[in-house]
This record gives C-alpha cells, sequence and structure tokens, in this order.
C-alpha cells in the first residue's frame, strides 16, 4: 500500500472513528490519522518499524503545510 492509499483509506472514515492497521510499518496510517482526528490501533512485529513509527507520530508537526504551492 502507497502512502495515498493509506491517507485514502484515513479519509473514508468519520471524524473520531477508529482505524485499524495490523500491518503499521512506519506508521504513515496512523499519521493520516492523527492529522485526521482518527483514533488509530496497529501492530508491528518489528521494533526497528515501531521506533520509526513512535518518533513520527511524536512529532508536533507532522506535514509541513508550506512546502503544498498552488500554482
Amino acid at each position: 500500500m502507497n502512502q495515498q492509499q493509506h491517507i485514502t483509506n484515513a479519509i473514508a472514515t468519520n471524524e473520531g472513528d477508529t482505524v485499524l492497521d495490523p500491518f503499521m510499518g512506519s506508521g504513515t496510517t496512523a499519521v493520516a490519522c492523527k492529522q485526521l482526528q482518527r483514533n488509530f490501533i496497529g501492530f508491528e512485529i518489528s521494533q526497528k518499524y515501531v521506533d520509526i513509527a513512535n518518533k513520527r507520530l511524536a512529532q508536533k508537526q507532522i506535514f509541513d503545510y508550506n512546502i503544498l504551492e498552488v500554482s
């Protein structure tokens, strides 16, 4: 699943819903859920990826909207 599909899955829910990701990886779905005010449950067996996901989720600003330009 690519990043766009993760975000699309989170968007297909309503604010406050819970999204389950049984193969969490680096936490892209979790990040999308955090941005979109969704709850999140994720599973990951690799401690390396758990650490990466936790680091991403701990960031104050997950995505810098200022990098987007409309032309």
